[in-house]
């Protein structure tokens, strides 16, 4: 119960940063042209500082955990090959292909992962969390741009291999977690002055995201995109995580450990999906209606997955 409040917890302020642009769009303030703007400045002046913030401020010791680390990017970037594979056969849409591929294995670990792994097996659980969230989540951002960046050329013509790598390369996400990965690395320390309004930006980016996503969110619009949010729900919420006990449990991942794997997979799609598919060429629209709905149900599927499988022993 204490796990599913979490869940709860997690999941209503994000819900109540989309009501709010939801009511505040339709009491006509701003249109289409201007959330559009402002998601692009959202995406191009905002997230870059998060990136870097995160990887600033992260406190990471990769030595002491390099072999499940090592595990959970092979299980990663497994499932990623297996998606990049197998999405476009069943999609034809390049618009399409990237926000159905992404929203299999990015996962809200901050808001959701972090403090279930908290809650379940408390603070040590929670520091492996995070040196496994700061491995996995520059890996999130890199595949999903190459995806978003491959797909927005004209699948027909002759693909710009410079072209590609220097779009990728000056990507807002990747250019701010470089550079905030450099001046951990090198241990560069900026002055409070500096660190202080850094971090205000960071902190704002979510809640500005999610406010401009529920501005723009459609509701008669759903319809059309059921079949898409269905099969990627059933995939995110579901069918993966299933996958994914399974095969950590093979291979000998116990209790702490395996929980920790699963909640990479079980919980909503993360946040700065909608604003890269909005702003590199993606479906915007259906990356919002997957993101709303997976956050909402995943209140559900997290209470019952956490439920079965203490009731079985493997939590």
């Amino acid at each position: 119960m204490e796990s599913f409040l979490i869940a709860v917890n997690a999941v209503v302020p994000f819900i109540l940063y989309m009501a709010y642009g939801y009511l505040f769009r339709h009491l006509g303030y701003g249109d289409d042209v201007f959330y559009k703007r402002l998601n692009a400045l959202v995406f191009r002046a905002f997230f870059p500082l998060l990136m870097f913030n995160n990887l600033y401020t992260a406190n990471l010791d990769f030595q002491s955990n390099a072999r499940l680390v090592g595990f959970f990017l092979i299980l990663l970037l497994s499932i990623i090959l297996m998606t990049t594979i197998l999405v476009p056969r069943f999609l034809k849409d390049p618009r399409r292909i990237p926000v159905m591929n992404q929203s299999v294995w990015r996962s809200n670990t901050l808001m959701f992962a972090y403090p279930l792994a908290v809650t379940m097996y408390g603070d040590e659980a929670g520091a492996l969390a995070s040196i496994i969230i700061a491995s996995m989540v520059p890996v999130y951002n890199v595949v999903a741009v190459c995806l978003f960046t491959y797909y927005s050329h004209d699948q027909n013509t002759h693909v710009n291999i410079k072209k590609l790598v220097r779009d990728i390369i000056t990507n807002p996400l990747i250019v701010g977690a470089l550079v905030g990965a450099l001046f951990k690395f090198l241990g560069i320390h900026l002055p409070g002055a500096v660190e202080k309004p850094i971090t205000a930006f960071a902190s704002m980016t979510t809640p500005v995201a999610i406010f401009i996503l529920g501005a723009t969110l459609e509701l008669p619009e759903i319809k059309k995109n059921l079949p898409y949010i269905f099969s990627a729900l059933s995939l995110k919420l579901i069918i993966v995580p299933a996958i994914v006990i399974a095969v950590a449990y093979t291979f000998g991942l116990r209790k702490q450990e395996l929980f920790l794997c699963f909640i990479l997979y079980a919980t909503p799609v993360a946040n700065a999906a909608y604003a890269m598919a909005e702003n590199m060429g993606g479906d915007g629209e259906l990356q919002g209606q997957i993101l709303a709905f997976s956050s909402v149900l995943s209140i559900v599927t997290l209470f019952f997955w956490i439920m079965g499988a203490h009731q079985v022993g493997l939590f």
